[in-house]
């Protein structure tokens, strides 16, 4: 207590003197502020008459204040009007200045000044200061004694006392028996509260931890139990996962063996309808035979784009370094006949130098699905295949003059399952919606990301943006 008086004195002398010093000073300036505002209407006055008798009543005013030496009034020309100084006044090396411009009538006709010495402020200050911490530091030592005495009788023993009973308590194994021995501690007032307080929280506590005992003995037994329950549950999910994962694949691969073994006999259909269209028949025939080869065709790339499907959801991307022209040029070929039959421009701008890492057959049925959308939703006007680098990305976009999309479909494309294509854009034709989804699929894997943007002032323009794929052990859909 003696060392944290004599802080708190030493900490009271410091902020005596930090605060009360600049703030008696601050105090000085603004009484002579203060003084100033009350007499700048008659200085003004005196100023504008030229009357040397006011001005004088008026300076000697700053009598009052005994750090104010010497005050001048003067005019607009540096006149001296009138001047006030202090009988036996001393030069002083903490002089403060400070010069009030004097109006009358809004028009500026010269100026008050007036010099203080601060030094006297600080001594005065000081010394006020000093005779405060004198009396503080006094009755603090004679504060301090009392307390002394009077904790060491009523606070300090009986707490001494009260903390060699509680230290010798064990908290895990706290019995009722032990929290009696805080009866034999003598206290009075706060401590006795403070005694009373803490014997009940230790009855508490030792009814607490006697029944918490054969809680926790139920709760291991029950843990023992759970963790018996989650391992079986455990093994069940494990088994399950493996019985769906075999499905899946046993899925794919039905998927897989059946479109290929389709196939196989609508090769067959197309063959011999290609057969029959070179034979003299019938007109009616004709158009018979042309029903059935169109809709071969039309099941035949049904069945490439369900094998496509399939194929990406089993097997992951391959990385190979690729000329992106190349790639792009095989799609593009494959659409031309599509887009000749409808008598659409068919254009493709592709830079022949971009090369780069990744798998070069998934980005041809990316691009081949792209065209395949724009030429079928295109019914005059042009589709055109551009592709240029962009920063560290390769930017596809395929632009079409068809009759577009809602507004709500433009931005990024999210479908993560296909759907039939009227549900999904607002045109009118044939297909389930296979090829945005099989888009959608490769862009995943890729990782790429893929957008509708409109193309004015009719059509759509689909953009893709690529980088080079990083090789990963497992790729996720």
């Amino acid at each position: 207590m003696v060392f944290a008086t004599l802080a708190m004195q030493l900490v009271h002398v410091l902020y005596r003197f930090s605060v009360d010093i600049p703030q008696a000073k601050q105090q000085g300036v603004e009484q002579i502020n203060r003084l100033v505002e009350s007499l700048q209407p008659a200085l003004a006055e005196s100023l504008y008459q030229y009357n040397e008798t006011l001005s004088d009543k008026l300076l000697k005013a700053f009598q009052a204040h005994h750090a104010v030496q010497t005050v001048w009034l003067l005019d607009h020309d540096g006149t001296g009007l009138g001047v006030w100084v202090r009988p036996n006044a001393e030069p002083s090396d903490d002089e403060y200045e400070v010069t009030w411009p004097i109006s009358y009538e809004g028009e500026a006709i010269g100026s008050l000044i007036v010099l203080t010495d601060m030094g006297m402020v600080e001594k005065a200050a000081i010394s006020q200061i000093w005779r405060v911490i004198g009396f503080s530091i006094l009755i603090g030592l004679l504060a301090l004694l009392f307390l002394y005495f009077i904790a060491q009788r009523m606070v300090t023993k009986p707490i001494e006392s009260l903390a060699k009973e509680v230290a010798v308590i064990n908290s895990h194994s706290l019995t009722l028996q032990e929290v009696k021995a805080l009866d034999a501690i003598s206290a009075s007032d706060e401590i006795e509260t403070l005694r009373a307080s803490i014997k009940h929280i230790l009855t508490e506590l030792a009814e607490h931890i006697g029944d918490n005992r054969q809680s926790m003995i139920i709760l291991k037994e029950f843990n023992q139990s759970l963790e018996g329950k989650v391992l079986d549950r455990t093994l069940e999910l494990e088994a399950a996962k493996e019985k769906a994962e075999v499905a899946n694949r046993a899925k794919t691969d039905f998927l897989n063996i059946i479109t290929h073994e389709l196939r196989t006999p609508l090769n067959g259909v197309l063959g011999f309808s290609g057969i029959l269209k070179k034979r003299e028949l019938a007109d009616k025939d004709k158009q018979l035979v042309l029903g059935i080869e169109q809709a071969g065709h039309g099941l035949l790339v049904l069945l490439t784009d369900i094998i496509d499907f399939v194929d990406l959801e089993s097997k992951s991307l391959v990385c190979n370094a690729f000329s992106v022209h190349d790639a792009l040029l095989g799609a593009f070929n494959e659409q031309q006949k599509k887009a000749d039959s409808k008598h659409l421009e068919y254009m493709m701008d592709v830079d022949p130098s971009l090369v780069m890492k990744g798998d070069p057959k998934r980005l041809a049925i990316l691009i081949r699905q792209l065209l395949n959308n724009g030429i079928k939703f295109t019914h005059e006007g042009s589709v055109t295949l551009q592709c240029h680098k962009d920063g560290d990305h390769i930017l596809i976009s395929v632009t079409d003059t068809g009759i577009g999309l809602d507004d709500d479909h433009y931005g990024e494309f999210s479908q993560e399952v296909f759907t039939q294509i009227e549900q999904g854009l607002n045109r009118s034709s044939e297909g389930i919606g296979l090829g945005l989804a099989i888009a959608n699929r490769i862009c995943k894997k890729w990782p790429a990301t893929l957008w509708f943007e409109k193309n004015a002032p009719q059509g759509t323009k689909v953009c893709v943006r690529l980088t080079d794929i990083i090789k990963q052990e497992k790729t996720a859909d």
